[in-house]
């Protein structure tokens, strides 16, 4: 097996220049990098360039202030007693620290288990016994199905030894007070090519897709050439991050593109996101195809009131020509483009009301 390591000085090597040559279906090329420096190895030159920003507040968080979060992040993961190999849960709707999560859970060398944020309090019980997951983070307004969840496992059971939020709420740590420890970084030896860093657990399924580091890498080297994004260019989050594409376009492709994610809450009105992608000038949404849908519905006439939107990519199957041209017409861009990675089955319903 062929390992490069693009920092490697005697042979300059750029893995996301290579996209005729690198592919996750190439089992003799391999990108030797964690996560963490494959998506945010650039990110203290950025500076303040926004990361991530609240699309509801404003509220951004810079390149540099994400990647130090991370570190802090990971130090207070390993004060809580996380080792290496250990695994974190992650049970979250989108918010604007959820993307920290992942990579500091692999700077601190555990695995990342992503929970689906619509599983009820049954099936979140089944997804934790299965990751074995001794830490979980959330969101506040999930707690009352973390704590039931927890309730049906019963005795016998891996217990969740601390649940952390990923914003303040009373009688949990959350990512703030975590990146507020003072403890050292922990110091891991990362094998990318054979270590796991994430694992998605589907609803409703017994699959679960296990990612490596080095696995990541080339799934984003297909990505940039796929779905490319320009540094500075602002990234409407509107898929859920739990899902395996939206976290790898948003806060992983996205990001390591230097791109700015304009984060929103999953269930938002269509209206609040419209005005999101103005307020926050989006260039690009990246969209399930019911939100598509809802935004179409509440387009305005004057598509020039959208700002600088040009590219709205979706998730789901192919629309068929009649309603993929209604919805770009609508939206005011030139034609609905899909994540290129994946092929989808099926054709998707028609467009409601159409």
């Amino acid at each position: 097996m062929t390992t490069i390591d693009p920092f490697d000085p005697l042979e300059p090597f750029d893995p996301f220049d290579s996209f005729d040559v690198i592919s996750p279906f190439d089992e003799n090329l391999v990108i030797d990098l964690p996560v963490y420096e494959t998506v945010l190895g650039e990110a203290a030159a950025r500076g303040t360039s926004p990361a991530l920003i609240d699309g509801v507040t404003g509220r951004a968080i810079g390149y540099r202030e994400l990647e130090r979060a991370t570190r802090r992040l990971a130090a207070g993961l390993a004060d809580a007693g996380v080792e290496q190999g250990d695994a974190v849960a992650l049970f979250a709707t989108n918010t604007l620290w959820y993307p920290a999560v992942p990579h500091a859970c692999a700077r601190a060398g555990a695995v990342v288990c992503v929970l689906d944020s619509q599983a009820d309090e049954a099936e979140l019980a089944a997804q934790l016994t299965e990751s074995g997951a001794r830490w979980l983070f959330t969101t506040p307004a999930l707690l009352p199905i973390v704590r039931e969840a927890q309730r049906l496992r019963g005795p016998g059971q891996q217990p969740v030894e601390e649940i952390f939020t990923l914003e303040p709420v009373d009688g949990h740590r959350s990512v703030q007070d975590l990146i507020a420890s003072e403890s050292p970084e922990p110091i891991v030896d990362i094998e990318p090519v054979t270590d796991i860093t994430v694992v998605h657990h589907a609803v409703g399924s017994r699959r679960r897709a296990q990612l490596t580091h080095s696995d990541i890498a080339a799934d984003l080297a297909v990505l940039a050439s796929d779905n490319p994004l320009e540094k500075g260019e602002r990234v409407l989050a509107g898929v859920p991050f739990a899902q395996q594409d939206g976290l790898a376009f948003l806060t992983q492709h996205a990001l390591r593109c230097g791109a700015a994610v304009v984060v929103v809450p999953e269930l938002m009105h269509a209206p609040e996101l419209l005005d999101a992608i103005r307020a926050q000038r989006v260039r690009t949404a990246f969209v399930t195809q019911s939100v598509l849908y809802s935004l179409v519905a509440s387009a305005p006439e004057d598509v020039d009131e959208l700002g600088p939107l040009e590219r709205v990519v979706c998730v789901g199957p192919e629309l068929t020509p009649d309603t993929a041209e209604t919805c770009a017409a609508l939206l005011g861009v030139e034609h609905i483009e899909y994540l290129g990675r994946q092929a989808f089955a099926g054709i998707a319903p028609p467009l409601p009301g159409a």
